[in-house]
């Protein structure tokens, strides 16, 4: 089956389900850049290529049996991880667990299923946090209907000082609890990491939380929340804070530091941070479903949602020193927007073009861009 690019996503929801089941079906699923995505993401998260190339090959659909599917595999890796003596192997073994988890969530859209397995994501996150020798603390900031969730860990203090420390956004595709790799290297590097869900994405959602059309104009209450937080920690050094995000992260990260000037740096990874409308209408059915389930709204007040990203106007409040790394192939989100932005924010830029790079950048991503961003982030605070 040959399937060009993006066609699909130009076709009836109806219509783009049915091929999608087909491919997966006849297994070549590898073929379609979303599924490739996927597949790139999962594995950079800690997952088993393994694993998910069972579930695609199991699976018949991309509902009831795919979560199904990967649900099971989710037990299996469970019953591995179980036998390990290793602490640290023990660790990566339920972090591919906890992935497997996440892929179900993917496809899923009934409450009833996403509280099951999220409920199993969460508890398998406490056996992995409960294996490092970092602690990590739940933290819940207050919010218009439930709670935004986050994770706190703070490197182990030997001389009795402060540390700087990053704010972690999750992107679209992704929730906090699969950042653990990113919140691993940051801590290598003594600095602390809040890992904060977007409003409406994971354990947030549990609460009732949803996202709401004037977050994008009162960012504010989530930044207030954070730094009010933070000022009650004696080991946090609230003037070294920034702000960090992958792909949708990093549109989220782009709003949170035009809202407050207490962020001293902000970094996007592959982030929309310019004409996210046309990004969002370029996604697959399943991609929007998604966001839909997250942001707990209709088609209908999306379109009234995407109007409300005017980075002409937020863009300009951006005052602290700026990251950018991007794709030069970006497909999902052009690196000609990233020039655009770049031009639009108040603060430094540095803009880092990975040439031939994808939306993640994913051949290069552990071993040269996240290197280099942690860099970047130490000198900056």
């Amino acid at each position: 089956m040959s399937i060009k690019k993006n066609i699909i996503t130009k076709l009836p929801d109806s219509w783009q389900d049915r091929i999608l089941a087909r491919v997966i079906a006849s297994n070549e699923w590898k073929r379609i850049p979303t599924f490739q995505m996927l597949f790139e993401s999962f594995v950079l998260m800690g997952g088993a290529r393994d694993d998910i190339t069972t579930v695609f090959t199991n699976a018949n659909d991309l509902n009831t049996d795919f979560y199904k599917v990967a649900r099971e595999q989710a037990k299996e890796r469970e019953q591995i991880a179980a036998k390990e003596v290793n602490p640290s192997n023990k660790r990566i073994e339920y972090q591919k667990a906890l992935l497997l988890y996440f892929l179900a969530d993917w496809v899923i859209s009934e409450e009833s299923l996403f509280r099951e397995n999220y409920s199993d994501l969460l508890r398998v996150s406490e056996i992995i946090d409960s294996l490092g020798t970092i602690p990590t603390k739940k933290v819940y900031l207050e919010w218009e209907e439930g709670h935004i969730a986050c994770r706190l860990r703070i490197p182990i203090n030997q001389n009795n000082g402060q540390f700087p420390l990053m704010v972690l956004v999750q992107g679209n595709d992704t929730v906090k609890e699969t950042l653990l790799f990113v919140e691993d290297k940051l801590i290598d590097q003594n600095i602390a990491v809040l890992n904060v869900d977007q409003p409406g994405w994971g354990e947030s959602l549990m609460s009732g939380n949803h996202y709401v059309i004037s977050m994008i104009y009162d960012a504010d209450k989530i930044t207030n929340e954070i730094f009010k937080f933070l000022a009650t920690v004696e080991r946090i050094d609230i003037n070294r804070v920034g702000v960090f995000g992958f792909s949708g992260g990093g549109t989220m990260a782009t709003i949170l530091a035009a809202a407050d000037q207490r962020f001293k740096i902000m970094v996007s990874y592959g982030g929309a941070i310019y004409d996210l409308g046309k990004a969002i209408k370029g996604l697959p059915a399943m991609q929007k479903r998604q966001l839909l389930k997250h942001y707990g709204t209709s088609k209908n007040q999306l379109k009234k949602l995407i109007p409300a990203f005017n980075y002409d106007r937020i863009l300009p409040q951006i005052q602290c020193d700026c990251l950018l790394i991007h794709g030069e192939k970006d497909t999902l989100a052009p690196v000609e927007t990233i020039h655009k932005a770049a031009e639009l924010i108040s603060g430094p830029v540095e803009k880092r073009i990975v040439p031939g790079g994808n939306h993640m950048c994913s051949d290069t991503m552990m071993e040269i861009q996240i290197p280099f961003m942690i860099s970047w982030i130490k000198k900056k605070i």
